[in-house]
């Protein structure tokens, strides 16, 4: 009992102890922004897909092949020191996305992240974000004895749980980082045939060596899980979109530097590659199916004052698709890029002082 007490005391001393409390009351910082873009192709369209919309309206639903896109996002972001001599990072982040243009795809997103610096390039970092609906297309369900053509949308879930972890190496400014991440993509009742669990792990690698350029570059598998696959229902008996998909990204940016004008310009491109797994001869839609998919994005930013910046950017992705079926070839290949502008605000709340 007297041990107990003697703990109790010690803990509450430590917790209220001036210095603790002078290392958690610290400025809560925040970041809002407003884009404003163009989407070529919001619904990922094939060619053929495009030229079978002008004739079967249906495919589009409510929607159009093309779109203005607004974004604004906000975000608070505290930094302790719970851990004398090493922060601790909280952030909390709402977005949202209006296709201006299509009456379906609107969304918004939530996410928490928790860091805690370990040392020098050393972090434990946790993460969780929600999308709760996001638009996909028009689709038939199968599971029902009348196929409804219209009013058929597809949406989906997207719910991330991911762990990092980062640690120098033996080269002046540089670490590496490996991460697992769970991806749920959950649809709506009328086409949870589309289920899957996701999980990927990720490894990269960062140098911040040379003067004024940042290099990154990682690589990451996923392994896809149809978690409804055979279930019983009329739609998943015949198909397995399950998948296995590598990925290769890379980026450098330079500052004011090699950038008079800008502040800071930088380019990155990925490279993904995705081979479904399903065997059935039911299933031409899927079996013996791969894709290659490309993207590459450039932008620029800029300071206007010191609390306000710009960023100008732009991306470029293109999908191409084998099968052992030539329509599923053409019809599972498209192309789209777009453009944005973004105007940042950064301040904070200082409430101590």
């Amino acid at each position: 009992m007297i041990r107990n007490i003697i703990v109790s005391i010690i803990f509450i001393q430590f917790c209220f102890s001036i210095p603790l409390l002078n290392r958690l009351l610290v400025p809560i910082y925040y970041t809002t922004s407003l884009t404003y873009g163009y989407d070529s192709n919001i619904l990922k369209f094939s060619e053929e897909e495009k030229l079978d919309s002008e004739t079967e309206p249906w495919l589009l639903g409510r929607n159009v092949l093309t779109s203005s896109v607004l974004k604004g996002s906000a975000s608070l972001l505290y930094i302790p020191y719970i851990f004398n001599g090493h922060e601790t990072q909280v952030k909390v982040k709402l977005n949202y996305s209006d296709f201006m243009d299509s009456s379906d795809k609107k969304y918004y997103s939530y996410s928490i992240k928790l860091a805690q610096h370990l040392g020098p390039f050393s972090w434990l970092k946790f993460s969780y974000s929600l999308l709760p609906e996001l638009y996909l297309r028009e689709y038939v369900d199968r599971d029902n004895s009348i196929y409804y053509f219209y009013d058929s949308g597809a949406f989906f879930s997207i719910e991330n749980s991911q762990v990092q972890y980062s640690h120098p190496i033996p080269f002046k400014k540089a670490y590496i980082s490996i991460s697992y991440n769970l991806q749920k993509q959950y649809y709506n009742g009328e086409f949870t045939e589309f289920d899957l669990d996701i999980n990927e792990y990720k490894g990269g690698i960062y140098l911040r060596h040379i003067p004024h350029i940042k290099i990154s570059a990682n690589v990451s598998n996923s392994v896809a899980d149809n978690i409804t696959f055979q279930n019983g229902q009329i739609s998943t008996q015949t198909k397995d979109r399950g998948f296995e998909q590598s990925r290769i990204w890379a980026s450098v940016i330079v500052d004011e530097r090699y950038s008079p004008f800008f502040d800071e310009m930088g380019m990155s491109t990925s490279f993904d590659k995705r081979s479904f797994s399903s065997n059935l001869i039911t299933d031409p839609l899927h079996k013996g199916r791969t894709h290659s998919d490309r993207k590459t994005s450039l932008w620029v930013k800029k300071q206007i004052t010191i609390k306000l910046n710009a960023k100008f950017s732009g991306s470029y992705r293109s999908r191409t698709t084998t099968s052992t079926e030539e329509f599923v070839e053409r019809l599972k290949s498209f192309n789209k890029y777009d453009f944005f502008i973004t105007f940042s605000y950064n301040s904070n709340f200082n409430f101590y002082y």
